[in-house]
């Protein structure tokens, strides 16, 4: 063997000496020391939570108290009859008559030492607009509660429908937190519901579902004659109807029901929703129909609109699309009018001019 192979043999001999010891001295101390370090980086995240947690828990405290105060009580018997009692002043405040009305206790979940869900299936027929009444009422219902598993159907043959609902509460069962302090329940008492509330701007807004009728069947809106316009032409030069006040009136609905169209405006300042018809006065103007045509909306070509009102307004005609206010109405180009509805008549920069007829004679 030559000199350059024996040192050869000796380089190799000692970098397998270092590998081998490198991998000892990992396997003996960088190992167990990288575990322990991951370990105690896991356990500084977890103490970090459960400082979050504890920092959380007077929050958590207000929280429950808060809740217990609207809660009915901790007595099954007594929680339950307090929860039949809501349901059937609340039902005869709403003017549903009590003839078909069908009541039915209820026990939902329960986490033992925690909570449980009691409550009552109701199930009564009526009007429409008595059935907004009691659901209306129902969310101003002050106690600790929720109305799920809500059903309309309309009753065959009538102008009623029939409503199931089911009005469950929590009943906490969960002990003090501590010696010192309780949850007190019930503080809310006994809150009587008045009728004046059915006639609050909050519950105005829900007219239109009555008005309209959901349960109707759809009839598509018939071509209507109109006549020619009897007002006077508005010169070219005439600056547009004044925007001022019409923000506030919106377009919420364009019904219609055996050929004839309904307009359902909402005033914002006040919440009340009126039904207009063809003829009614509108925005400076005269409502002369209702296009059900699918259009491209004006400020959003991408989207289509299906229904507008048209106004005529001096020798103009405007729209303004279902769910716009009046302040958002465009006049309407000759090409864009809906079939069947006049040309606007307006008037020459010299004012009428004579026909050609009576200029030849």
């Amino acid at each position: 063997m030559t000199k350059r192979e024996k040192s050869l043999v000796a380089a190799i001999g000692a970098v397998v000496v270092a590998l081998v010891t490198y991998m000892a001295v990992s396997k003996v101390f960088l190992e167990p020391a990288a575990n322990a370090e991951r370990q105690a980086l896991d356990l500084e995240e977890r103490i970090a939570r459960a400082k979050a947690e504890k920092g959380k828990e007077n929050t958590y405290r207000a929280h429950l108290a808060a809740l217990a105060a609207q809660a009915f009580g901790t007595d099954d018997m007594r929680v339950s009859e307090q929860v039949r009692a809501v349901v059937t002043d609340v039902l005869t405040l709403s003017g549903v008559s009590s003839q078909n009305l069908s009541l039915k206790p209820l026990v939902g979940a329960r986490v033992p030492g925690v909570y449980k869900e009691i409550g009552w299936s109701v199930r009564v027929r009526g009007k429409l607009a008595q059935v907004i009444n009691f659901l209306y009422l129902m969310s101003r219902e002050p106690h600790l509660h929720r109305v799920e598993n809500v059903v309309v159907t309309p009753v065959p043959n009538s102008q009623d429908v029939e409503l199931q609902a089911k009005y469950a509460t929590l009943l906490l069962e969960s002990p003090p937190t501590d010696k010192n302090e309780k949850l007190v329940t019930d503080e809310i008492g006994n809150v009587p519901m008045e009728v004046a509330m059915l006639e609050s701007p909050e519950r105005q807004q829900y007219n239109v579902i009555a008005v309209r009728d959901v349960f109707r069947p759809y009839i598509a809106a018939k071509p209507q004659p109109r006549e020619e316009p009897r007002e006077e032409p508005r010169p070219r030069s005439e600056p547009p109807p004044s925007r001022g006040g019409d923000a506030r009136f919106r377009i919420v609905g364009l019904p219609t029901w055996g050929g004839h169209s309904d307009v359902l405006v909402r005033d914002g300042g006040s919440g009340r929703v009126t039904s207009l018809k063809t003829g009614d006065e509108l925005g400076g103007g005269k409502i002369v129909m209702v296009d059900y045509r699918m259009l491209p909306l004006p400020k959003n070509p991408e989207l289509l609109s299906g229904s507008r009102v048209v106004l005529q307004i001096g020798g103009e005609y405007y729209a303004v699309e279902l769910g716009q206010s009046l302040a958002d109405k465009r006049v309407l180009r000759e090409a864009d009018l809906p079939p069947g509805l006049p040309r606007p008549v307006r008037p020459g920069p010299g004012g009428p001019q004579p026909n050609a007829g009576a200029a030849k004679e």
